[in-house]
Formats: structure tokens, sequence, C-alpha cells
């Protein structure tokens, strides 16, 4: 079964003002650049371009549960874990995860993925759009992913036959 990941509203407002602020710097460039400064303003462009189109394509856009997988679909490519491999799926609140570090991902644009740290979870690998729908997902490997499907209730029933569901 397919879930969605909608945004949440700080997540759409902040989404909403870095796309202003790219937007703002780049109309700021190129009226500021002179025709003998155009290689800063395409450099400029250039990374403005490709953190905010990685951050669009690398997001998360919803979830889909097979018999055999679980899939986080991604505009560039899906992500797969195999059900054999998922050994709890835990619902946990957004208090859960205070003092929670980034080492590595995106903490707003377009949504929450990439490398995390928790004191309490440990290493954490987040695919999330909103942070009040969270599901913990424990793997064979140790590893712990974060999602937020919108339909939280059916999502963790779903996975339930697989891995017990802990609340």
């Amino acid at each position: 079964m397919k879930y969605s990941a909608s945004l949440d509203n700080t997540t759409k407002i902040m989404t909403a003002a870095i796309t202003l602020i790219f937007a703002g710097i780049l109309v700021y460039e190129l009226q500021t650049f002179n025709r003998s400064e155009q290689t800063g303003f395409i450099i400029i462009s250039a990374i403005l371009a490709i953190t905010y189109g990685s951050a669009y394509l690398y997001r998360p856009t919803g979830y889909t549960i097979t018999e055999h997988e679980l899939i986080i679909h991604r505009p560039i490519n899906n992500v797969r874990y195999a059900r054999e491999v998922l050994e709890s799926v835990q619902v946990i609140v957004k208090k859960d995860l205070q003092f929670t570090i980034r080492t590595f991902g995106v903490g707003g644009l377009w949504g929450y993925y990439g490398y995390f740290y928790n004191s309490v979870y440990g290493k954490m690998i987040w695919f999330i759009t909103r942070r009040d729908h969270l599901v913990l997902i424990k793997t064979a490997n140790k590893r712990a992913i974060l999602l937020s499907p919108d339909d939280i209730d059916s999502f963790t029933n779903e996975l339930n036959p697989v891995a017990p569901v802990i609340s």
C-alpha cells in the first residue's frame, strides 16, 4: 500500500523562505555584478541551483509497503529496505528528538532527510516531511530509520506482521 508524506506548516514556511532567499540572492547578484564580473554570478547561481535542485530531488515524497519491501519514494531514486531486515516499528513523538544533531542532511528545505544523531536512538537516517507523525524503524543491522507517513496508524499496522509495534 502507498502512503503519502505531506509537508507540515513549518516545512512549508522554511521551504518558501529559503526559496525567496535564494531568489533574492540571485536578483541582487544580477543587479550588482557588471559585465566583467559575470563569472562570480555564474558560480553563485550554479551553487544555489545545485543546492536547491539536490534538496528537491532527494526529498521524500511517500512510502510504499509491499509484501517484500519498504520503499521510500524520492524524485531521483527510491530507497528500498527488505521487510525481513525490519526488526521493530515504534511510534515516537517530536519531544523524543530533542538535542538531535544533523550530521549530513537537510533540515527544513522540502523536509528533513539525511543522517542525524540522537543520544537516545543513536545514528539515524531520516526521510521525513513533518515532525508530528514519526515512525522509527529499527533494522537487523542496527540502523534506525525515521519516517513520517500521513496515516501513521495504517502504516504501522501494515508493518506489524513483520515487526512488532512498540508504543
